[in-house]
């Protein structure tokens, strides 16, 4: 099964491309999270022929759910809407991605524009493993 791992941010979205079968992940280009993002993310369903969307919830240390999260909720409403209906999109528990993210990054340069399709690279490894 092909999956597209989301990280979303405000003015940025990283996108991980991976198989379940395989186990491969691999990071993606990040998309700017700009008026177009839907129909660029749509593409990339069909492009990479998806059959499920990892989105990162970003939840507080303590699990809770704050405006971050309420606003990747509203992403994900209208992504779904555009979308067709047996494609799932599931929630992932992204906590802690983005310290693995810059992690994975030490010694490297222009850290910005790989730090958001590494940390949605990380929960797809996440997912891997919890599978």
């Amino acid at each position: 099964m092909k999956v597209l791992s989301v990280d979303w941010g405000s003015k940025r979205i990283g996108l991980a491309l991976g198989d379940t079968r395989l186990k491969l992940a691999t990071p993606l280009k990040p998309i700017e999270n700009n008026g177009e993002v839907f129909n660029a993310l749509i593409s990339k369903v069909k492009q990479y022929e998806v059959d499920l969307i990892l989105v990162g919830l970003p939840l507080t240390p303590s699990g809770k759910e704050g405006q971050r999260a309420l606003e990747v909720r509203k992403f994900v409403q209208k992504l779904r809407e555009l979308l067709p209906e047996d494609l799932p999109v599931e929630f992932w528990d992204e906590r802690y991605t983005t310290e693995e993210a810059y992690r994975l990054m030490e010694g490297v340069k222009k850290k910005k524009e790989f730090k958001d399709s590494l940390s949605a690279y990380v929960m797809l490894i996440e997912f891997f493993e919890s599978v």
